[in-house]
């Protein structure tokens, strides 16, 4: 009876132990012997898998905090990490970086304002206090080197902060191969928390990085429908980088329009009409509202259709706008009006100019046939491409700017003859229709003003720069530093060579004439041009984001049903201690049984 007792109080002392403090370190390292070590004593890791570098081993560890480094064949970090008391998991953290998770601070919005609800939100794949990592298999060599048109990479690897995503035989095609480091897109056959279609943009015209993802960072906090996106690093396999990245989720895609358009923030579920989803419809150069067309700029994707878009015009070009009834009726039923003119706003304020406004090209139009009638279409307008923003290369493809660019008002725009060089046309039908006088130009410039006031100025935009400073400065220094795979082509691809110089130096001012302002003081001068104009200041201090969009992947995360195979298949963070701890109970209970 005493031996029971002993050996049960024994039992029960074990897993207290081992359920209370067993650390899962995970590691992601291109080496070959990798250790940890930690309060006087050192573990090897294991590779987890043959294909996406991490490295793990789950061992007791002090109940406190506790101090920990690693070393990568013979090589130790030159830093000490630190691992909180209660938990159980580093994380998937990678060898000589020593921030592995560290939110960043976001952009609010007045609550009273209309907020864009429809989306599943950020899911973890979309979780910016932490820096995926991409592996890419070392046959896919030869593509990075010639960035041919279409390829099949043979493996691609993502890790996440806790999960591990891969994939075999995934189709890609590169883009800008003008450029040293260029673009390239994938599609998933498995889908990737909801999404399937993604491209890597790198942005090589901007020396700070930052712009794109500042711009979807402005429209998501405002309100719009806008395509996530991710800060990643890309490498080969055998540890080759390949560039730092901004993966986005492609706005065009089926797999975009249902977790935009059919999500729920609170259980992260998509629920797809039973009429089926609208056409997402590219809208390429020239893709105007025209009436009586032409309507070929109008892509649709195979198997869909633009037969609608010339109602959708019809209906635009017959609105009053100074009927105010007929302008919210015409809102409802055919164009969302303030999502189309908060993105012109957006526009104006980037000087984003290859977009709608300025160039006719790279934005998505996508009716929604739940709100939708066998007489009425309804329209959405979904901006995109947001690399050639906040002052980049104004005066290199559009020859009629001035240093004074960001001073302008947008009257200066609505009026403007525009002449591109290789595309002219005298107007935009949109902004003439909406941006000349009546209720539609009220509703733009309280759009610009309530923008201005709370987001797009130096106190909560020039917040969100810092944060960026701050978690991504040491990721671009290493991209900077790499040696490109590709060499480019184009003949003046030297205005865009910038070296890390031209990245501290823009963030403020500016180092080369395509890019004629630094970032800050873009956004400075801007800001203080609208507030002049229209009488107002903006916010003091920066209003806080309304929605937190990650949840916690381990309890909320069902891998798909595919999961298990090994294309597609889904690792989960602290599974070898659970391993562990069911094994230990096994032996146990038949030990003393």
């Amino acid at each position: 009876m005493n031996c029971l007792l002993f050996s049960s109080i024994l039992l029960f002392s074990l897993i207290g132990n081992i359920y209370g403090r067993v650390v899962t370190f995970s590691l992601i390292a291109f080496g070959n012997q990798v250790t940890v070590t930690f309060n006087g004593q050192t573990k090897n890791l294991t590779p987890l898998d043959n294909y996406s570098r991490v490295y793990q081993v789950s061992a007791e560890c002090p109940d406190e905090e506790f101090e920990y480094i690693y070393t990568v064949d013979g090589v130790s970090e030159q830093f000490i990490r630190r691992l909180p008391k209660d938990e159980k998991s580093t994380h998937n953290e990678f060898f000589g970086r020593e921030l592995t998770v560290s939110p960043l601070k976001g952009l609010g919005y007045p609550e009273d304002k209309p907020m864009w609800t429809r989306t599943i939100g950020k899911t973890p794949l979309f979780d910016d206090s932490y820096i995926p990592t991409v592996i890419i298999d070392d046959n896919s060599r030869d593509y990075f080197i010639t960035g041919n048109d279409t390829y099949t990479i043979g493996r691609f690897t993502i890790v996440l902060k806790n999960e591990i995503f891969t994939e075999t035989n995934v189709p890609s095609k590169a883009q800008n191969r003008y450029q040293d480091k260029f673009q390239w897109r994938i599609k998933l056959e498995n889908k990737l928390y909801k999404r399937k279609v993604f491209k890597f943009r790198s942005n090589p015209n901007d020396p700070v990085f930052y712009r794109q993802q500042l711009y979807a960072d402005v429209l998501s906090a405002i309100g719009n429908p806008v395509h996530n996106q991710i800060v990643v690093r890309a490498y080969l396999y055998d540890g080759t980088p390949l560039g730092l990245y901004l993966m986005i989720e492609v706005s065009n895609s089926n797999s975009f329009i249902k977790s935009q358009f059919y999500g729920n923030r609170e259980t992260h579920k998509i629920s797809v009409p039973e009429s089926g989803l609208g056409a997402p419809i590219d809208c390429n150069m020239g893709a105007d509202f025209t009436l009586g067309g032409p309507y070929n700029e109008f892509y649709a994707q195979e198997g869909q259709s633009n037969e609608k878009i010339p109602f959708l015009i019809e209906a635009m070009h017959a609105l009053d706008v100074n009927d105010e009834a007929a302008v919210k009726k015409f809102s409802k039923e055919w164009f969302d009006l303030d999502i189309f003119l908060k993105a012109m706003a957006m526009e104006y304020l980037t000087g984003h100019w290859d977009s709608y406004w300025m160039y006719n090209t790279n934005y998505v139009l996508y009716d929604d046939p739940t709100e939708s009638t066998p007489s009425t279409y309804k329209y959405y307008f979904i901006d995109q491409d947001f690399d050639l923003t906040f002052g980049i290369s104004l005066s290199h493809y559009i020859n009629v700017w001035e240093d004074e660019f960001p001073l302008q008002s947008y009257k200066t725009l609505v009026d403007m003859v525009w002449n591109t060089g290789d595309y002219e046309k005298p107007n935009r039908e949109a902004i003439d229709m909406f941006l000349k006088g009546g209720v539609t130009t009220t509703m733009f410039e309280n759009h610009l003003i309530d923008i201005v006031k709370h987001v797009f100025n130096p106190v909560a935009l020039g917040r969100r720069v810092d944060e960026y400073v701050r978690r991504y400065s040491s990721e671009i220094e290493w991209d900077y530093s790499i040696e490109r795979l590709h060499i480019a082509t184009d003949p003046i691809k030297e205005r865009y060579v910038w070296n890390i110089n031209d990245y501290y130096e823009n963030l403020d001012s500016t180092p080369k004439s395509t890019c004629r302002w630094g970032l800050r003081q873009y956004i400075t001068m801007r800001a203080e041009a609208v507030a002049k104009e229209f009488g107002f200041e903006w916010d003091k201090v920066p209003l806080e984001p309304k929605y937190v969009e990650i949840y916690n992947t381990k309890e909320d995360y069902k891998p798909s049903k595919d999961s298990d195979k090994e294309s597609g298949s889904v690792t989960i963070q602290g599974m070898n201690s659970t391993l562990i701890f069911i094994t230990l109970i096994t032996i146990l209970f038949g030990f003393f049984l």
